[in-house]
């Protein structure tokens, strides 16, 4: 098999299973310091234009949601902050204020959530890229704050690692992480394969294909698992396991774009 056109596209396979497989994203297109302890920059330049934009109506609704979520501890208010942003279509700043909401709630979970809701949209290049850096950001440190409250939670240390994996130019601090939790639970399928996922980024295929196929021992239908182990097999110069997978995958995902990528890939393979 000729290597090489297949590891030329693997960076563009990596891209379509963030796509599809990782995010969540459902649209295309001065530091506060309160006295009940809530802490958040609020005065992001970008969300001042965009509110600038307002009528005069929504304008005073956002800034006494944001004044009673600050200064009162309000759950409602920064709850209906959130949603206000979301029917503006405005993804980037209600995911930005997730981090309002998890400092107002104070529990683990929502510290996830608002983790899980900021690298989702981050990851949307149809929005400004400083902006999406500053997402990336606050999701690090959400998932941060989310394993310092719940510190026994493999499931965000995973999370965490695998932000760090995906997205830092330093990983190792996220591979450290990642490792720690396979060392308490070899078989964590999120560990597994998030590792997965960074042995074929840093072309260590036979180490990718160890982790995904103890993910696919335990959940043989994991499509994202199936759609990397191709990935590895096919640079391993296994081609047969690569279509086996492929098919596999194929048959098993909804997502008509993702079927066409996997027709594409799978012709490629049928080229070798």
């Amino acid at each position: 098999m000729q290597k090489g056109p297949i590891y030329a596209i693997v960076f563009s396979i990596i891209a379509i299973v963030a796509i599809y497989f990782f995010t969540d994203i459902k649209e295309n297109s001065k530091e506060n310091k309160a006295s009940n302890g809530v802490s958040l920059e609020v005065d992001n330049s970008s969300i001042e234009t965009f509110n600038k934009t307002l009528n005069e109506g929504d304008l005073e609704k956002v800034n006494q949601l944001l004044e009673k979520a600050t200064n009162e501890n309000s759950k409602e208010a920064v709850d209906e902050l959130i949603i206000f942003y979301e029917n503006k279509e405005q993804y980037n700043f209600a995911a930005y204020y997730h981090t309002l909401k998890a400092s107002v709630y104070g529990d683990a979970n929502t510290w996830a959530l608002a983790g899980d809701r900021q690298l989702s949209v981050s990851k949307n290049e149809a929005y400004d890229a400083a902006f999406n850096q500053i997402l990336f950001e606050q999701a690090l440190a959400s998932y941060q704050k989310a394993v310092d409250l719940a510190p026994d939670n493999l499931d965000l240390q995973v999370k965490l690692g695998g932000a760090i994996v995906d997205n830092s130019p330093q990983p190792m601090q996220g591979i450290t992480l990642l490792l720690g939790v396979i060392e308490k639970d070899s078989m964590h399928i999120n560990a597994n394969l998030a590792l997965g996922k960074f042995g074929i980024i840093s072309s260590q295929f036979d180490k990718a294909i160890i982790r995904l196929e103890k993910v696919l021992s335990l959940q043989p239908e994991n499509t994202e698992a199936l759609f990397l182990a191709a990935e590895a097999y096919a640079n391993l110069g296994n081609t047969k396991a690569a279509i086996a997978s492929l098919e596999k995958c194929k048959q098993l995902v909804e997502n008509e774009d993702l079927k066409k990528e996997i027709d594409n890939y799978l012709q490629q393979l049928l080229l070798q």
